[in-house]
């Protein structure tokens, strides 16, 4: 089955919502915006494969 963006993304929110769609799991580290740099370094190095940066 082929979703389109605007099918899936609402689709997934709500799977995550429900506690079905495991995302928090699959982030290796959360920088903030200041620490964008070292979210860098740290993927060039393989010292975080999945980091998310925090805008907040």
């Amino acid at each position: 089955m082929n979703l389109s963006p605007r099918e899936a993304m609402p689709q997934s929110l709500e799977m995550y919502r429900a506690g079905n769609l495991k995302l928090d799991e699959l982030v290796t580290k959360t920088y903030t915006l200041d620490e964008i740099n070292d979210a860098y370094d740290d993927m060039r190095a393989g010292r975080s494969i999945r980091g998310v940066i925090r805008f907040t």
